[in-house]
């Protein structure tokens, strides 16, 4: 079934105190892939500058970007339609490098531990699905306990999290149990916040699911980035000059036309 859905992405930072030298790196733009046709897609800045696109070795898009001047805000909307279809994919070869441990993977022994105890189905997909069971039992959904520096171990642990953590431990138990797996930065259907999720190499393809939610992912879903944890594909990152505390608000919003 293919679904035409547009989107916007919404994000401004506030500085507490004019900050300088502002260098920025972007992933707010969605992909092409044979299931996700971008129709069209535009951003614009606040303060207004030139911004360069590249691609990066996932093939993440990439807006890349400087504001020189002093500024005391950074705003940046993305909007755009994106036509979906589930059943439009390809085969590909799997990439041995989503199955090893990365910066936010690496697995504690609580989680080897948990990996070892899972009794899991031959079957990938049926593996996959009791992988993501697991992490739902044992994780609370949580905001505010983690942060974007908290890796899959620390939320193992604390048993809670956001969307980041619940992608992180599931990608941890994924790779130690034999899966390829992989992070994806996006925004799901309805609004609110950007959203997290995987994608799990099963029969020649990627398929995408949703640890934090418990389902496999669908057309509702809009893919910006992937990598091998948040670290590969932040929406957002940079550098600025200045003494400054930021605060950051976010608003997103996907439906279908």
């Amino acid at each position: 079934m293919s679904r035409m859905m547009t989107f916007s992405y919404d994000i401004t930072l506030n500085f507490d105190n004019p900050v300088t030298d502002h260098c920025f790196v972007l992933r707010c733009l969605p992909t092409d892939s044979p299931e996700q046709q971008v129709l069209d897609a535009a951003l614009t800045l606040d303060p207004p500058v030139t911004f360069s696109h590249q691609q990066d070795s996932f093939g993440n898009r990439l807006q890349i970007g400087r504001i020189d001047g002093a500024h005391d805000h950074f705003h940046y909307r993305a909007e755009g339609t994106v036509l979906r279809d589930g059943t439009a994919f390809i085969f590909e070869p799997d990439r041995p490098l989503f199955r090893y441990p990365s910066a936010f993977t690496a697995p504690s022994p609580a989680l080897q531990a948990k990996a070892k105890e899972l009794a899991l189905p031959c079957n990938l997909r049926d593996k996959a699905w009791a992988i993501l069971e697991a992490v739902q039992t044992h994780m609370r959904y949580v905001p505010g306990v983690t942060d974007v520096h908290t890796t899959a171990a620390q939320a193992f642990e604390l048993g809670q999290g956001v969307c980041q953590d619940y992608a992180h431990v599931y990608l941890t138990l994924a790779r130690l149990l034999g899966l390829s797996a992989r992070y994806v930065s996006g925004l799901p259907e309805g609004e609110g916040a950007s959203h997290a999720w995987c994608e799990v190499w099963l029969d020649g393809r990627w398929v995408g699911i949703d640890p934090t939610r418990g389902r496999w992912v669908d057309e509702g879903y809009i893919r910006f980035c992937t990598g091998r944890d948040f670290s590969d594909c932040p929406m957002e990152r940079g550098t600025f000059l200045g003494r400054a505390n930021q605060c950051q608000t976010v608003f997103m919003q996907v439906r279908e036309q």
